[in-house]
């Protein structure tokens, strides 16, 4: 009888240990499910956030009145929102290098910015002109159809101007990593066969001919007072280049939830009158775009209000 009493005390003490295990179990899935529901939300409400960010920029950059009118010249803002921060960046396109419109000289400077070899930089320079030239005769370190089918790729060279800043991947020896450095610093959008400097990011400004970071850093804070204070902004009195703004800009928003939960869009906006009768045009709609948060410390000296 003892016996028995004691197999049905270990049987209830294993069924108790086993309905503890399984209760904890359950109880960790459902705190980790709701974690995971909380984050989806949270990164819900940053897009969403995002999203007024750049309807907000819009309204500011078409505002009527001079005074409160934001500018373009890569300038940093930031508002609140429902409580939360959102950080705005806006780039007239005048300031980044058109790839249809620029010179071997203009792509091998920007290129050689990246660091890369002088071979490298020349022939990708040689590939990115035979692509949108209308020709089949290969620059001398270039790529046409030949080359193209050479290297066993299913397509070949538009020859013509490049529809989109992403076609820029398709040209041969062009690699992510350099494309993700590019992306930011180019344009099919203006008619400027020259960067803006006025309007132009610290990386663009250092792909000109001569430009130490020295020339570029105190333009860039002296462009930064000038907007703060409500001064004209004009080109350095290093530039000799002819270049002027456009009507078409770039807006990113970035909206912070906290310091882990941040989410950023990309539009580029032209001013005109659209078919639906608003004052502007959306040309680009990105939600990948990959750049450095806004957020980050060395952007805080940056934000002009």
């Amino acid at each position: 009888m003892r016996i028995h009493k004691g197999l049905a005390l270990i049987v209830v003490l294993w069924v108790i240990t086993l309905l503890t295990i399984m209760a904890s179990s359950f109880s960790l899935t459902i705190q980790r499910e709701a974690a995971i529901t909380s984050g989806i939300k949270e990164k819900a409400v940053a897009a969403a956030l995002a999203e007024a960010g750049i309807n907000y920029a819009i309204l500011m950059l078409l505002a009527p009145d001079k005074e409160i009118r934001w500018q373009a010249f890569d300038s940093l803002y930031e508002i609140e929102y429902a409580g939360k921060r959102i950080r705005i960046q806006i780039a007239d396109e005048s300031g980044k290098l058109n790839i249809n419109l620029a010179t071997k000289e203009q792509l091998q400077q920007l290129l050689s910015s990246f660091a890369i070899e002088e071979f490298f930089a020349d022939s990708l320079s040689d590939a990115i002109i035979d692509w949108r030239d209308k020709d089949d005769m290969h620059s001398l370190n270039g790529a046409e159809k030949q080359q193209y089918a050479e290297a066993d790729l299913k397509y070949e060279p538009r020859n013509a101007n490049f529809k989109s800043i992403e076609e820029l991947q398709m040209v041969i020896g062009m690699t992510s990593e350099i494309y993700q450095q590019m992306e930011g610093m180019i344009s099919i959008y203006t008619k400027n066969k020259q960067i803006n400097p006025a309007t132009a990011t610290r990386a663009m400004l250092l792909t000109l001919p001569d430009v130490s970071t020295e020339m570029a850093d105190e333009y860039l804070q002296q462009r930064i007072d000038n907007e703060r204070n409500g001064e004209a902004v004009v080109r350095p009195e290093w530039f000799n280049g002819s270049a002027s703004k456009s009507d078409i800009y770039m807006i990113i928003s970035e909206a912070m939830i906290d310091e882990n939960i941040t989410d950023k869009i990309m539009a580029v906006i032209k001013k005109t009158r659209s078919n639906n009768g608003l004052p502007f045009e959306i040309v680009k709609w990105s939600t990948d775009y990959q750049i450095p948060s806004l957020f980050l410390p060395d952007n805080d000296e940056r934000v002009v209000n």
